[in-house]
C-alpha cells in the first residue's frame, strides 16, 4: 500500500469512497467510538478524517464483510494497538465460529431439501416417553438470543449455590415459552428438578410441572449449534407423534444430557422435546 501524507484530511464523503465504507456507516462508527473523525466542525457537524485512518477503516470494512460484530471489531482493534497476536487469535476464533455456522446451515438445508421433496428426514429419530410430575427450581426471564448463554450460566450457578453441594434429582432443562431470537424475547425458563426440601428464594421459584408424554429426538453438539438446531425442532414439531396429539399447554424444551464445554461435536448434548396433548379417546 503506497504511503500517503498523514497530515492530509478528507471529507466524510471522500473518506467513505476511499475506505469502501458508507457515510452512514461512518456516522454510526463515530457514535459508538469505533472510528472517530480527526476533526468535527462545531457549527455544522462536518466531519473530516485523516488519511492515516484509511487502513483502519478498510480493515473494519473487511471485518464487517466476514460478519464480525461491531463490538468484536472494537475489541480486535484495541488488541491490535497493544497485543497484535491477540488480535490474530480473535480473528482465528471468529473463523472457527463462521465454519460452525456454515456447517449448521448445510445441516438445515438438508432438512429443508427433505421437506421440499416430501421425504422422511433421515437425520432425526423421533421417540416418545412419559415424564412423571416434577418439582423444580425455576428462573424465568425475557431475553433475546444473544443473551441466552449468559442467562444459562447465571441460572446454573444460582441452582448449584442453592443446592449447596446436594445433587439435583433431574436434568437441567430450558423451556421456551415463546420464540427467543434476535427479534423476539421469549420468555425463557431455566429449570432443575429438586427434592421436596428445597425452598424458593428471591431469585429462584419452585413449581411442580404435571406428568405428561412428550415426543423428542436426541441431538449431537454439532446439531445443537444454531441454525442447525432449527431442523431438530421442526422434525419433532412436525413428526406424526406430535401431530397426532396437539394441544399441550406445556412448552417445548431442551433437556440437557451434558455440558457443552465438556463434549465433542459428535457427542450427544440434549433432547429436543415437545410435550404431547391428551390421547384421543
Amino acid at each position: 500500500m503506497p504511503s500517503e501524507p498523514i497530515t492530509e484530511l478528507l471529507s466524510s464523503g471522500e473518506f467513505a469512497r476511499r475506505s469502501r465504507l458508507s457515510v452512514k456507516a461512518l456516522r454510526i462508527y463515530d457514535e459508538i467510538g469505533l472510528l472517530r473523525p480527526v476533526d468535527v466542525e462545531p457549527s455544522n457537524g462536518y466531519r473530516r478524517y485523516g488519511v492515516d485512518q484509511l487502513p483502519t477503516a478498510r480493515l473494519i470494512a473487511m471485518l464487517r464483510g466476514i460478519d464480525m460484530s461491531l463490538a468484536e471489531i472494537g475489541s480486535l482493534l484495541a488488541d491490535l494497538g497493544t497485543d497484535p497476536e491477540r488480535a490474530v487469535e480473535r480473528l482465528s476464533r471468529h473463523l472457527v465460529e463462521l465454519e460452525a455456522l456454515h456447517t449448521g446451515r448445510r445441516s438445515l438445508v438438508r432438512h429443508i431439501h427433505a421437506i421440499l421433496r416430501e421425504e422422511d428426514c433421515p437425520m432425526f429419530t423421533i421417540e416418545t416417553r412419559h415424564v412423571p410430575a416434577r418439582r423444580m427450581m425455576s428462573i424465568q426471564r425475557r431475553l433475546h438470543g444473544s443473551e441466552t448463554d449468559a442467562f444459562v450460566r447465571e441460572a446454573k450457578s444460582a441452582f448449584a449455590e442453592h443446592l449447596r453441594g446436594a445433587s439435583s434429582v433431574g436434568p437441567f432443562v430450558l423451556i421456551f415459552h415463546g420464540v427467543v431470537d434476535q427479534e423476539s424475547d421469549g420468555p425463557l425458563e431455566a429449570t432443575l428438578a429438586c427434592s421436596d426440601d428445597v425452598e424458593p428464594t428471591e431469585l429462584i421459584g419452585i413449581r411442580t410441572e404435571p406428568a405428561h408424554d412428550e415426543a423428542f429426538t436426541t441431538i449431537t453438539k454439532a446439531q445443537w449449534d444454531y441454525p442447525a438446531i432449527m431442523a431438530a425442532y421442526d422434525a419433532v414439531a412436525c413428526s406424526p407423534e406430535a401431530m397426532a396429539r396437539p394441544g399441550s399447554r406445556l412448552s417445548c424444551r431442551e433437556v440437557y444430557l451434558a455440558e457443552p464445554e465438556a463434549i465433542a461435536d459428535d457427542e450427544l448434548i440434549c433432547d429436543i422435546a415437545f410435550p404431547l396433548g391428551d390421547k384421543l379417546a
